[in-house]
């Protein structure tokens, strides 16, 4: 991760992954945007998303226990109704603030924020820009000494060790040099739960991401571009898989977003759709194992709630169309999972640290033919055997020389659970991990798998059971 003045840092890490088991909640929400029923259970939790009605821009809000990250702040006409989101939540430091992209409806209200609040980091796409408004951006980081960071693919932001943040883009490689293209585009995760926000990127961009191997399934999807046709394609939909879409637009705005084709391939993916134009501000709430959702318009207390409400609020016998809510829990969906995948229905909690359970359970360090031409033919499997789920970011996997050392993402291995590591290349998912090599690592004899925890401390060793 860099960090400097953005005025040495104007344009364009460990390899890290949040990669969490998926979420297969196939046929368990309405398609289409929110005019039938839904439940209304309500999810109280931790984190709690406020996606803004901020018109024709974009401006969302994360809260995280003491922590507060504000994405975009609208354009210049909406920077006090930034403002009065922020002090109406009780907001008075924002720790993280990100600038998906230099155009005025996604910063043009960053000098409101900027003027009433103290900001601990900024994170910028760093594409350059010949904006007047986005130089008077920089100067304020500058002057401010606000600690400012270039954002590029695989970087994740520390703000809080049970909230994930991810950079999925841009590439270090920018995708063009098309400002939305190139837009800041982050996965949030916390426990099961994962939000993808896609600032304006469009389908090179999506297509970028879809080759990239980093985890892009999400239950919430902030859509790309306002709902702009040229995001948002068929393909990426069925790839993140989202139980709601939130679209952030002004009424009667000037470019038709929604455009119909989004509002069709959001139909046909069939994700619950809510809309900032005719929902205002959307509230997804989060314990990190079910969400809810809950709209301003359809909730006269939505902003009182936001602040004073500490408690669940009890389940009516039936749904209220008039405060659209859904919540999405994992007993609902058990029965949805295909016949060749298994999940407790109560997932446990994260422990980070806890690694009593954790092994070496199989290697293959003698690929079978030319291990030159079948590097993914070398593969160590790490398991976990206890009783609660382990996160293990930071962890290290070597031969016994330490050679081409493997540092892991931040996998959660859920009970039972095992995550196979290949040498070669491939795409990353919850079961398998890719070290990327272009030759073999292992000794076909005599060698030895030796898994570290992030302080160097050895967990595990095995060496090759066909030699054993």
């Amino acid at each position: 991760m860099r960090v400097s003045s953005p005025f040495q840092l104007r344009a364009g890490a460990c390899l890290t992954l949040i990669l969490v088991f998926a979420l297969l909640l196939a046929g368990c929400t309405s398609s289409g945007t929110h005019s039938g029923p839904v439940l209304n259970q309500s999810t109280t939790g931790d984190l709690k998303v406020y996606f803004l009605d901020a018109g024709q821009g974009d401006s969302s809000v994360i809260l995280f226990r003491d922590a507060v990250i504000l994405i975009d702040a609208g354009d210049t006409d909406r920077g006090d109704t930034v403002v009065r989101a922020l002090q109406d939540l009780g907001v008075r430091k924002i720790d993280l603030l990100v600038a998906t992209h230099p155009h005025a409806d996604h910063i043009g209200g960053m000098q409101d924020v900027l003027a009433n609040f103290e900001v601990g980091k900024v994170l910028d796409s760093g594409l350059p820009s010949s904006s007047s408004l986005y130089e008077k951006f920089l100067l304020t980081i500058d002057r401010k000494q606000i600690p400012y960071i270039v954002a590029e693919r695989g970087q994740t932001i520390g703000i809080d060790p049970a909230l994930r943040l991810l950079v999925l883009s841009p590439p270090k490689e920018r995708n063009s040099d098309d400002l939305n293209t190139n837009s800041i585009v982050l996965r949030v995760s916390y426990g099961t739960v994962n939000l993808l926000y896609m600032g304006d990127a469009t389908i090179p961009a999506e297509e970028s991401l879809a080759k990239s191997g980093y985890p892009l399934d999400a239950q919430v999807l902030k859509v790309g571009h306002h709902g702009s046709s040229g995001a948002s394609s068929a393909a990426f939909l069925s790839r993140v898989n989202p139980q709601v879409a939130i679209l952030s637009l002004g009424k009667g705005n000037d470019y038709g977003h929604p455009h119909r084709e989004t509002l069709e391939r959001l139909n046909a993916a069939g994700p619950t759709v809510f809309r900032t134009d005719t929902d205002g501000t959307i509230r997804v709430e989060s314990d990190g194992n079910t969400i809810s959702v809950t709209t301003e318009n359809g909730d006269a207390g939505f902003w009182n709630a936001a602040v004073t409400a500490t408690h669940p609020v009890p389940a009516t016998s039936s749904p209220v169309p008039s405060q659209p809510t859904i919540s999405l829990d994992m007993a609902d969906l058990a029965s949805s999972l295909p016949a060749n995948v298994t999940m407790p229905v109560t997932l446990p909690l994260v422990q980070l640290g806890n690694a009593s359970g954790v092994y070496i359970s199989r290697v293959q360090f003698d690929a079978p033919g030319d291990d030159r031409e079948n590097l993914n033919g070398e593969w160590v499997t790490v398991t976990n055997r206890g009783d609660e789920a382990v996160l293990i970011p930071g962890w290290t996997l070597s031969d016994k020389t330490g050679s081409g050392t493997f540092t892991f993402p931040a996998v959660l291995l859920l009970p039972s659970s095992s995550v196979t590591v290949f040498s070669g290349s491939g795409s990353m998912n919850d079961t398998a991990l890719y070290m990327g090599r272009s030759s073999p690592l292992w000794g076909n004899s005599g060698d030895l798998a030796i898994l570290r925890d992030g302080t160097g401390t050895i967990i595990d060793t095995r060496a090759d059971e066909a030699e054993a």
